[in-house]
């Protein structure tokens, strides 16, 4: 079910995931950063593969075992050619077929439903007909994540509700508003995507649609950070990563999630968040 976000007023500390492709390791590394700190998170706002960490870490999987299954992750795992790409050309919906992302979630997660998670969860999807954001917090939870990682021109819409959904991201890839509007008064969140310049030719149709996709999606989130700094602590990561990852490439998860647990770790601590527990 789609619904509209709804004001609770009781105060709780958000983590928002947004999108980013293979560089969703980065918040695995938040994650295991988060744990080892003893943050307590109320509520879990996510878009793309920031909704699919975000429904793991509400399901209750361990930082390590995320880990574990980023780290032993391939592109075959996830995606496989549209073949009828072949045959219809222009007429085909997507560059890649999901059906095996679809099969690796019913594998992998331990929750079918939002029913099932143990921290609330809501999932960023876009109306591809009206380019309005949706928001899932119930119902189905695999087939929100699906809508919500399907990046136009690579993978296909969703049709869900009776209408086509497509990647949060393009109307809405860091949910700050829905954190907050749900009462939040601690947001934390590590940007995947960061915008910066390259000194080289972009190269490769996936590496191309990415690119311009993060330029897009940055110039909004930067002004939705202005737009939301008074109305509640923001904690922003913006890790910046040296090695040149492409959209679908996971052969770096490894070095990221280190990253990324790095460079939370220290931010978390100069905001005055615990002291790691003793191993």
């Amino acid at each position: 079910m789609v619904l509209s976000p709804k004001r609770d007023m009781q105060p709780k500390t958000a983590l928002v995931l947004c999108g980013g492709g293979s560089r969703g390791a980065l918040e695995v590394g938040l994650y295991q950063a988060l744990a080892e700190l003893g943050v307590k998170i109320d509520l879990v706002a996510g878009t793309s593969i920031g909704a699919i960490n975000g429904a793991f870490i509400a399901a209750g999987v361990l930082p390590e075992q995320l880990a574990a299954l980023w780290i032993n992750l391939n592109r075959k795992d996830l995606y496989s050619y549209n073949w009828r790409l072949l045959w219809k050309l222009f007429r085909a919906d997507s560059l890649y077929d999901n059906q095996r992302l679809r099969d690796f979630l019913k594998r992998h997660l331990p929750a079918t439903h939002f029913d099932d998670l143990k921290i609330p969860l809501i999932v960023t999807g876009t109306e591809f007909q009206t380019g309005e954001p949706v928001y899932f917090e119930e119902g189905n939870l695999i087939e929100a994540l699906m809508a919500s990682s399907a990046m136009p021109g690579l993978f296909p819409p969703v049709d869900l509700t009776d209408r086509q959904i497509i990647d949060g991201g393009v109307s809405n890839n860091v949910p700050l508003d829905v954190a907050i509007d749900r009462g939040a008064d601690t947001v934390i969140f590590m940007l995947c995507i960061c915008c910066e310049q390259i000194p080289y030719p972009v190269r490769g149709l996936a590496n191309m649609i990415n690119y311009a996709f993060s330029i897009a999606v940055d110039r909004k989130f930067r002004s939705d950070v202005r737009h939301f700094q008074d109305k509640a602590r923001l904690i922003m990561m913006e890790p910046q990563v040296d090695l040149d990852v492409g959209l679908l490439d996971f052969s770096h998860s490894g070095k990221l999630i280190e990253l990324g647990y790095g460079y939370a770790m220290t931010e978390l601590r100069k905001h005055g968040f615990g002291r790691p527990k003793i191993r």
